[in-house]
């Protein structure tokens, strides 16, 4: 592994896995080499990042506070964090004071805490059938862990768990979802409940389902459904429907930490987008050339 490049407000880290573009099996699974592209704000390449597993990385969080990187690799029930910028040293969280599981993605709370959720259930270690819960919520510095025992969705197929997430304002409520479901679940994490459903689509046709999701500062919920992404209000309306140029594959939808800008990427096509929240405009676009690797990013923030 080479040395870490600088990092500087408004970097992304990239989740691109290097995968055999000559042969990809949906139905056998896909796998190759765990990676993570590293570009300034313009999308301009300044290194790479490999954490020597192979799979798939999944989640990406980057914590200011102990300005590590966090990525998640559900196949091999993998939660490892390194230091970017120095000798990339993976450290293995799993297995420790967390328990190991499929996990994916998560999100970063006021205290410090990361929220995670566990991916799915199709392959897991199970151990104790994971009775604890599907949520967790740690901290890295205390090494303290509580779980929730959630509602899914279960998502195409039922083996989705809490395939992505976002936390609100209060740092207590997860806003989530089963992978290619029907359902924006919410659970509070602080009165350990169940929440009212914040969305639920019908059961017809395959234009609306659910991936991944973020929250803006007013109660609003960016969320990729598949054959682009949409505005929820903070009723659950849809407020805006944001049109791509293909119509299967778009994945993720995160807000950029400008509070301005969204990115949006497809998986199937290996395109990501940063666009205008307000006039769906894409300001930025990276053509990474590569199916079924583009995942999760995570930004570095402006500095204190």
């Amino acid at each position: 592994m080479t040395e870490g490049a600088r990092r500087s407000p408004g970097d992304l880290f990239v989740v691109l896995n290097e995968i055999d573009q000559s042969h990809i099996d949906y139905r056998k699974g896909i796998s190759g080499q765990c990676r993570i592209m590293h570009y300034d704000r313009d999308f301009n390449p300044k290194g790479e990042l490999r954490t020597g597993e192979e799979g798939m990385l999944v989640g990406l969080l980057y914590n200011p506070n102990d300005r590590r990187l966090y990525a998640t690799n559900p196949q091999l029930n993998s939660l490892l964090a390194c230091d970017p910028s120095g000798a990339q040293e993976w450290r293995p969280l799993a297995g420790g004071y967390l328990p190991r599981r499929r996990y994916g993605n998560m999100a970063l709370a006021g205290n410090g805490d990361i929220v995670i959720g566990v991916h799915s259930l199709y392959g897991a270690a199970v151990e104790d059938e994971h009775s604890d819960g599907k949520l967790i919520r740690f901290n890295p510095q205390a090494e303290a862990v509580r779980f929730f025992d959630v509602e899914i969705d279960g998502g195409r197929g039922g083996r989705h768990c809490v395939s992505n997430l976002a936390l609100a304002a209060d740092d207590a409520t997860v806003y989530y979802v089963s992978e290619a479901g029907r359902r924006v679940c919410r659970y509070d994490t602080g009165a350990r409940r169940q929440l009212a459903d914040f969305l639920a689509f019908g059961d017809g046709g395959e234009a609306m389902r659910t991936y991944g999701l973020g929250l803006l500062p007013g109660g609003e919920v960016l969320m990729a459904c598949g054959s682009g992404a949409v505005l929820l209000s903070p009723s659950g309306d849809i407020a805006r429907t944001y049109d791509a140029p293909f119509d299967s594959g778009w994945t993720r939808a995160q807000p950029a930490l400008d509070g301005k800008h969204f990115y949006l990427s497809n998986f199937l096509h290996g395109l990501l987008q940063r666009r205008n929240i307000a006039t769906g405009e894409v300001t930025a676009a990276l053509n990474t050339g590569l199916k079924c690797s583009l995942l999760s990013l995570a930004e570095c923030p402006p500095a204190p």
